[in-house]
């Protein structure tokens, strides 16, 4: 018989993934086809927003942290707070808006990789 339950692995490798496809598109629909910085600052806006939805339910987590846990939410935060600037029509540089966008997908993508290299056997 077939075990086709996800583990968390597989599950943390597929949400990498789609992150990963989702910038992949996103770039294409945005940069190669011109069709607007809407996408971009949508997917922008969604993968900073999760991230300081999370560390803000958990922020004594966030205490303890390393330095560099602090400057992913810092910049995470930052993000978000251009992201729904431009949503909201306030001059935004798009330099910035591409610079966030292609940082986002740097991550995910190492992100990805480090979920395909190594086996996590539990999450801290």
């Amino acid at each position: 018989m077939i075990d086709l339950s996800l583990s968390w692995d597989h599950f943390f490798g597929l949400f990498a993934l789609a992150l990963l496809l989702a910038h992949i598109g996103v770039l294409v629909w945005s940069a190669w086809f011109r069709k607007g910085m809407a996408p971009v600052l949508v997917l922008n806006l969604l993968v900073s927003g999760g991230v300081v939805i999370y560390w803000g339910l958990n922020i004594a987590d966030l205490v303890g942290a390393i330095e560099m846990v602090w400057a992913f939410v810092a910049f995470e935060l930052v993000v978000f707070v251009t992201s729904l600037l431009a949503i909201f029509r306030l001059r935004v540089p798009q330099a910035v808006i591409w610079i966030e966008f292609a940082a986002h997908a740097l991550m995910t993508g190492l992100a990805f990789l480090f979920i395909l290299t190594f086996h996590l056997t539990r999450l801290i």
